[in-house]
């Protein structure tokens, strides 16, 4: 599998042993990302000022600074449900503990791409998580419209933007065609376990 490390089996559990470059790699793209996303969260806010400030331009008329607040999922998806942050704060906590469990406890972190795809997601629920847990709703900020075709995106996060990229990395993951498997591997291993003759 391409971005993948060897498999070294533990003989104490006989599970494949993570390698130390997968637990950096996810741990840096998890907090290093989140962290980004908070921190731009919180200048942006600072400068701009709250939602219905004046926006201020990026890139002419197409890229801009416009802060938001959003109770829903990514861009605004089930913003008027009740308790709609609430519950979605929670998703993301059983989110990013199903993939700590699936990566870390079932020793799945053994693939590059795939590692640093979830590292992505987590840090982009852990972001917005926080944003819920504290402020009851995410803060958003980027707007990128071109009134010329009525093209007007809804305004979101660098966080939203992790959640997304590492989403569609693992979509195009799992269209990747897996190496054949050598013949000689299983022999190979009935010869190593078969007991000595006498």
């Amino acid at each position: 599998m391409a971005g993948a490390e060897p498999r070294t089996v533990s003989a104490s559990t006989g599970n494949p042993s993570i390698p130390v470059s997968r637990w950096l790699l996810f741990w840096g793209l998890a907090l290093g990302g989140s962290a980004f996303d908070l921190i731009t969260k919180a200048v942006v806010f600072q400068r701009v000022g709250p939602p219905g400030s004046p926006a201020v331009s990026v890139l002419g008329k197409i890229l801009e600074l416009r802060t938001s607040y959003n109770t829903g999922a990514l861009w605004g998806i089930g913003g008027n449900l009740p308790f709609g942050s609430l519950m979605f704060a929670v998703l993301s906590i059983v989110a990013g503990v199903f993939i700590l469990y699936w990566l870390f406890v079932l020793r799945n972190a053994t693939d590059r791409w795939q590692t640093a795809a979830l590292g992505l997601i987590m840090a982009g629920a852990i972001g917005n998580c926080y944003d819920r847990l504290r402020f009851g709703h995410v803060r958003d900020f980027v707007h990128v419209h071109v009134d010329s075709i009525n093209f007007d995106f809804p305004i979101f996060n660098f966080a939203d933007n992790m959640l997304v990229i590492g989403a569609v990395t693992l979509m195009l993951l799992a269209f990747r065609e897996d190496p054949p498997v050598s013949e000689h591997a299983e022999p190979s291993a009935r010869k190593s376990s078969a007991p000595p003759q006498s």
